[in-house]
């Protein structure tokens, strides 16, 4: 079913009679205290919603949404939304107009669930004000349970909540109404336009009225955004009227939105239409997808189309929240024969993989961390990243490469404590022929000669041996190399990032670090926090890797984290930070049944940190058991669980099925 479908499905259903309401009350309830699933009673999509709450550990009884951003965060989350606001704010006037006695507020938020502006009935935002449903407060599901705004990130679908199906008890006197807004060119979501009042009778036909504006307003941003892209902005068609190159837009998915006439020609004269030209040159196609999967920012090679060589530029074109939409493509007649673009070629960089669009988390101390590597990025200073094992520091090392001017260029890595001592000078600076016994006979350029104009990544700096820290030394001071084996210095222009574990002041000390290197490498200097300093990432860590390992075991329903699975998570220390949190993920992912992660799927080391909280879920079993007077399908229920995952848990504890029954008896 499409998505318009689903519209109309989902419009019927938007009154509940007073009777339903104390139904749906006394379920949630139930739902809360004991954990037993009203399936019957609730719309699915709110069910599920419920369930993904409890996963995420919301408070049902909070009254107001904690969870905020600063003010000068909300101004820059504006400023990266600016289109999305302009566009909303142009026409809401006349939307608002005909819901003006509905006592109603109307907000817009980005795709995260922050609320970046508010419109509409005064007396409803002073009663807004007490929940904190204001702008910088952020209403996803994982802050504020089940609500509108939230629903509609995870669903991309519009939706109505009324009253008590919200799974927080200080919104269970609001209603809310929310609809997608949906970017037209990647059918990716862009925000979420919410519609909610704190109605005490509800008429039917004001409610339609009011999502259907609701409704309008973010399909009219939808057809501004399209339109503003490429219908009605002079200066695009100028700018590719103008140009002698051949070019062409062409979205994500591979289809022409915009070509200008000397593309038109040229299709004409090789004898190929639009379609055809992909499928007839697949090294088009396939310069398309690497920049399009951010896998290269930018590709400009020469291919033979038609008897003549071009030069073939293609670069990623970027919207409103910095995703990529697509790639305009040039053609420009070759003026001499340079290199015919291969498959090797065309293999992706493997050394480029991490982006700062690929980090995961919206903690204050890691989105402080992101903020300054962005800014180091524009700076061509040597870098210290310093940070504990698994923290990512490579991660960060490449991001901050890909944003930088020597973006075009090599970035190259290597780990200082992975090589043997006799071989990492070699590594770094290169030999001549002959140097030594095993040389090669035409010598070897080293990292540096191999990063030269782009970055070079010197991982574990603080093993690296003294004797070679001489030599770093040198090319940071002189910028050049000089081979083993060799007299002649070869200059180098590479910018220097190193990273460490270690604490290099107490090397310094010890006499295992050279103090000029540090003072060298330390020019600018990021601390990565450790992952027990950012726990508010855990829940989006836990669904990224979720989705990103599910299909490695053939999973293809959605899987839930049962909340006490998350509060282990959440409790555990994580010594080995993202690296052991993804290894921890996977194992559980390959313990679990069903599709529900239980605690006891979890490895022992997370799963039984908090000994006595293992002790108390062992204890609660053995009572539910012989409260239930040996009915496991009472007991099931008792704790809200299935009887298959209630004998799974007797046999993680060791307990005798059987004597249970008996001393139930």
């Amino acid at each position: 079913m499409d998505r318009i479908e689903k519209e109309k499905t989902n419009s019927k259903n938007f009154t509940q009679s007073s009777d339903s309401l104390s139904i749906i009350q006394n379920a949630w309830e139930t739902y809360v205290e004991k954990g037993i699933k009203p399936e019957s009673l609730l719309r699915s999509e709110i069910l599920s919603s419920w369930e993904r709450s409890m996963m995420f550990g919301v408070n049902p009884f909070q009254k107001q949404v904690n969870k905020n951003v600063n003010t000068n965060e909300l101004v820059d989350r504006q400023a990266q939304n600016e289109k999305l606001l302009s566009f909303a704010k142009r026409d809401m006037e006349y939307f608002l107009q005909p819901i003006r006695d509905s006592e109603t507020i109307i907000t817009i938020s980005d795709k995260n669930g922050l609320i970046l502006d508010t419109y509409g009935n005064q007396d409803v935002y002073k009663q807004a004000e007490k929940i904190n449903f204001l702008p910088g407060a952020i209403w996803s599901e994982e802050v504020a349970g089940t609500n509108a705004i939230g629903t509609v990130i995870k669903n991309k679908m519009p939706v109505q909540i009324l009253f008590t199906e919200h799974f927080s008890v200080g919104w269970h006197d609001w209603f809310c109404a929310a609809a997608p807004i949906i970017n037209p060119l990647t059918d990716e979501l862009m925000g979420v336009l919410d519609l909610s009042g704190k109605w005490k009778n509800i008429n039917q036909h004001t409610l339609g009225l009011a999502i259907s504006k609701a409704r309008n307003i973010t399909k009219h941003i939808e057809g501004i955004l399209y339109y503003e892209g490429l219908q009605r902005n002079p200066f695009l068609v100028s700018a590719l009227e103008a140009l002698e190159d051949g070019l062409m837009i062409v979205n994500k998915n591979t289809e022409v939105l915009k070509m200008n006439k000397r593309m038109k020609s040229l299709l004409k004269e090789w004898k190929e239409n639009e379609s055809s030209l992909f499928k007839n040159y697949g090294e088009i196609d396939s310069m398309i997808r690497h920049v399009l999967h951010k896998k290269d920012p930018r590709i400009e090679e020469e291919i033979l189309l038609y008897k003549d060589h071009y030069i073939v530029t293609i670069n990623p074109v970027s919207e409103v929240q910095q995703n990529i939409l697509g790639v305009v493509i040039s053609f420009r007649k070759s003026l001499r024969r340079q290199k015919i673009w291969t498959k090797e070629a065309l293999q992706p960089p493997k050394k480029i993989q991490y982006t700062f669009e690929n980090m995961i988390g919206s903690s204050p101390v890691f989105m402080k961390t992101i903020q300054k590597a962005k800014k180091a990025a524009l700076l061509d200073s040597t870098l210290l990243l310093h940070g504990e094992t698994g923290t990512g520091k490579e991660l960060f090392a490449q991001a901050i490469h890909v944003k930088s001017p020597r973006y075009e260029k090599p970035f190259i890595a290597i780990n200082c404590g992975a090589i043997p001592r006799e071989l990492i000078e070699s590594e770094l600076f290169g030999y001549e022929p002959g140097a030594f016994t095993g040389a090669k006979q035409q010598g070897n350029a080293g990292k540096f000669e191999l990063a030269n104009g782009g970055t070079i990544f010197l991982d574990e700096i603080g093993d690296m041996p003294l004797e070679v820290q001489v030599h770093l030394l040198r090319v940071l001071e002189e910028r050049v190399v000089t081979r083993i084996g060799g007299s002649k210095p070869v200059p180098v222009n590479v910018r220097v990032i190193a990273a460490t574990h270690r604490n290099l002041v107490e090397a310094v000390q010890k006499g295992t670090f050279r103090e000029d290197l540090l003072f060298r490498l330390r020019v600018i200097q990021i601390n990565i926090p450790s992952l027990r300093n950012r726990k508010e990432d855990i829940p989006l860590l836990a669904t990224h890797y979720i989705n990103q390992l599910a299909g490695n075991y053939g999973v293809t329903k959605e899987i839930n984290l049962h909340h006490k699975t998350m509060e282990k998570l959440m409790n555990y220390s994580w010594p080995g930070n993202i690296r052991e949190f993804r290894n921890v993920m996977e194992q559980a992912l390959f313990n679990m049944e069903e599709h529900t992660i239980y605690p006891f799927d979890l490895p022992t080391e997370v799963s039984e940190e908090q000994g006595s909280e293992v002790h108390s879920e062992r204890e609660r079993l053995i009572e539910a058991i012989q409260a239930s007077k040996g009915n496991m399908t009472q007991a099931a229920q008792r704790l809200g669980i299935s009887r298959a995952t209630i004998y799974r848990r007797l046999k993680h504890f060791g307990i005798s099925t059987e004597q249970l029954k008996e001393k139930s008896q």
